[in-house]
């Protein structure tokens, strides 16, 4: 029997080594448009978050300038030279934390009051382009803006973590404390007898000396230190105060946040019996008229703020709430019978106050002679209660970015 054979036709394969070329081809194109479009938005992200930099940097800044102006939120705004001093600042710092020629503003520069908030806001954009270079080859665009804006708030500081002296104010004396005044404030002679401007001395055998939070030793040494060198934990105002309206209401609520001063409170300051002028305490004291160093000072509460003195207690056992914090320069001083000196010059000049000039009286004058003055502050995202320009405000100065 035949078994038939078939024959079948033996072909060379088929080459396709050209479909794989024209492949590659394509995908080649795609991949470096890709990469050329990646490459441009890299460098317009870069360019963005530069610009955020920018417009943080100078909104934060305008902030900051705007803080040596006093009273209110609307006594700000109204300040055109000031508002415009601040402007060119935050165009100036914005333009050298983005130096780019394509760098501009954006129009949202703009400065306004937030009453609920109780804080001055502070708006500021800017705007930069960015070549694309490589994604205009494949119909994109060829150049890439991008903006960023940013807004910082001025308020009320309520607290301060540096520059704070061991020395109460009674609330009497401090007046409107408007920057750029010069004031007398009287001590108690001997400890005992009353100021001036004060209702009385309701802590015998204290000067309205302080400790700072973080001791209670009552020691001279450390006192003065303290007071040249200032307290090294933070002090606070007594938070709950913008409920307070009248002032009875005011002095419940101080003196209920302070039934005792323990170590380490920030709102309620203990008392020391050191006087003004024991010791080396007056060179203390002569170093800041000299060196002209900021000095913020614990405000006790006092009629007509408060309905009563709100200060409690004897000597060491003292207690200070306090109601607010007041920034000042001291331009001089007389303490007991020969311990006077004052300064005239640098933030001084214009002192009407010669303290060094009072004759040697025994002990009836205890005073220093302080300008008020606007003070910023750092640190501390606590709410603040009190308005600006309001009884409450003491000149410190917080400016914070809020978005």
């Amino acid at each position: 029997m035949r078994v038939p054979v078939i024959f079948r036709r033996v072909t060379a394969p088929r080459d396709e080594r050209g479909a794989t070329a024209v492949l590659v081809g394509i995908l080649a194109v795609f991949l470096v448009g890709l990469s050329a479009f990646t490459v441009d938005i890299g460098a317009a992200y870069v360019s963005n978050r530069n610009l955020q930099k920018a417009a943080d940097a100078g909104a934060l800044a305008a902030a900051q300038s705007l803080t040596k102006v006093s009273g209110t939120c609307n006594a700000v705004l109204s300040n055109s030279v000031e508002v415009g001093k601040a402007h060119a600042l935050a165009i100036s710092v914005a333009k050298r934390n983005y130096p780019s020629a394509t760098w501009s503003e954006d129009g949202t520069w703009k400065v306004a009051c937030d009453p609920q908030l109780k804080v001055v806001t502070v708006q500021f954009g800017n705007k930069g382009i960015t070549d694309a270079r490589f994604s205009g080859v494949f119909g994109g665009a060829r150049k890439i803006t991008t903006s960023r804006t940013a807004e910082a708030t001025i308020d009320v500081a309520p607290g301060a973590g540096e520059s704070v002296r061991p020395l109460a104010i009674c609330s009497a004396a401090v007046g409107n404390s408007l920057p750029g005044q010069f004031v007398q404030i009287f001590y108690p002679g001997n400890g005992t007898r009353s100021p001036a401007q004060c209702p009385k001395p309701s802590t015998p055998g204290n000067w309205w000396t302080l400790d700072c939070p973080e001791e209670r030793t009552g020691a001279t040494g450390t006192l003065q230190d303290e007071i040249q060198n200032g307290c090294k934990s933070r002090v606070t105002v007594i938070p709950g105060q913008a409920n307070a309206n009248t002032p009875g209401a005011l002095t419940v609520t101080l003196e209920a946040a302070c039934p005792s001063a323990p170590a380490g409170s920030a709102t309620c300051m203990s008392g020391d019996p050191g006087s003004l002028d024991a010791g080396h305490i007056a060179d203390a004291w002569k170093y800041l008229v000299d060196t002209q160093k900021v000095s913020i000072f614990p405000v006790f509460c006092v009629q007509p703020q408060c309905s009563d003195d709100t200060t409690s207690g004897q000597g060491t056992n003292s207690v200070f709430p306090v109601y607010k914090l007041l920034g000042a320069i001291v331009c001089g001083y007389h303490f007991s019978r020969n311990e006077k000196h004052h300064s005239t010059t640098g933030e001084c000049a214009g002192n009407p106050y010669l303290a060094a000039s009072d004759p040697d009286n025994s002990n009836a004058n205890n005073y220093l002679v302080l300008k008020y003055i606007s003070v910023r502050t750092s640190g501390s995202n606590a709410t603040s209660e009190c308005a600006l320009g309001a009884t409450c405000d003491g000149g410190l100065r917080r400016t914070r970015l809020t978005q």
